[in-house]
């Protein structure tokens, strides 16, 4: 007979094992996982009715903290490192929450600023921001030739974010490493397993054709010829349900066709991922990460491949271990 999960979490404070310490104190840690668009995260709940934390035993902001969540006897989720970005106090009773950051989202990586890039592509802008902010650069990215783009005011993070979707890219910063990943590679990916009725808890599901559409299209102004040129990118994936008859229309920027394709693909693929989303609650699995590819069964037209694109583990002193994630179906 297979003995009963045990719900477990290592907590590790400025490099120092401290779930001993605060055990006693410990109502409950949620570790958010986000595939794009925001930064991972770390909130910690404790009970303060001793007031030790807000005296001798108040965190610092920066300073470092990690967690690993899981099962006993079994291989830990570790969540990542992160740095301590806000200390907030509820009561009575006296809680205090820790929320914290992934360590690589530092104070310069936030900062606003201007920069033109001229004559380059997208593999060296990425370089380039990654060099500046101390950042390994991972990932396969193609060399799009970009004549030139302004940094406008903006964050490092908010401008090679805007830059990466417009060729279908998006990125992750943990630790020391900024990694660039093809949307559609990453959707190419093998299922690592399957999710039927039965693993779930609760669970929802939303199906549309509004706004999915057939094609786009890049209407842009080639300035070497002085004629407006027209790109299309067509939709030839297939889900149980059909597209709309509409084409996307975009008025953007574009320096040649080949920039332009790439756009117009980039934005059908995104308007046509909103098709079939879902959203589940189960027991706590530590496989459940964002970027991942999963198989729903038992729900029949819903069924098919999904990717995961955020997920959130939660360990509770009164409800153990539980995993809530969103998830988006692949238009194979």
């Amino acid at each position: 007979m297979q003995s009963a999960l045990t719900p477990t979490l290592v907590v590790t404070y400025q490099n120092k094992n401290i779930t001993a310490d605060i055990s006693q104190f410990l109502l409950d840690a949620t570790y958010t996982d986000v595939l794009e668009g925001e930064s991972d995260s770390l909130e910690i709940s404790l009970s303060d009715t001793e007031g030790r934390w807000l005296n001798a035993w108040y965190p610092t902001h920066g300073d470092s903290i990690s967690l690993k969540i899981g099962y006993q006897n079994a291989p830990l989720l570790a969540c990542g490192d992160f740095e301590i970005d806000e200390i907030s106090l509820d009561g009575a009773p006296d809680v205090v929450k820790i929320k914290a950051l992934a360590a690589g989202v530092t104070r310069a990586v936030r900062t606003h600023k201007g920069k033109a890039y001229e004559h380059t592509n997208l593999r060296d802008i990425a370089a380039t921001v990654a060099k500046h902010n101390k950042l390994k650069l991972l990932g396969t990215i193609e060399p799009i030739a970009i004549t030139r783009v302004t940094q406008v005011f903006e964050t490092d993070l908010t401008f090679l974010k805007r830059l990466a979707a417009e060729y279908g890219y998006s990125f992750s910063v943990r630790g020391a490493n900024l990694t660039f990943f093809k949307r559609a590679a990453l959707k190419a990916e093998a299922t690592i397993l399957s999710l039927a009725r039965t693993d779930l808890a609760t669970y929802s599901f939303r199906d549309k054709v509004h706004g999915v559409v057939a094609a786009a299209s890049v209407n842009y102004h080639d300035p070497h010829k002085k004629l407006t040129r027209i790109v299309v990118a067509q939709d030839g994936k297939t889900t149980s349900n059909k597209t709309s008859a509409d084409t996307l229309k975009l008025n953007i920027k574009a320096e040649n066709d080949v920039q332009a394709k790439h756009k117009a693909t980039a934005a059908l693929d995104r308007a046509n991922e909103e098709q079939t989303v879902a959203n589940f609650s189960l027991m706590g699995n530590v496989k459940l990460v964002a970027g991942i590819n999963v198989a729903v069964t038992s729900f029949g037209k819903m069924d098919g491949k999904y990717q995961v694109i955020k997920s959130t583990h939660t360990f509770s002193r009164s409800n153990g271990y539980s995993t809530d994630i969103e998830l988006k179906r692949v238009r194979a």
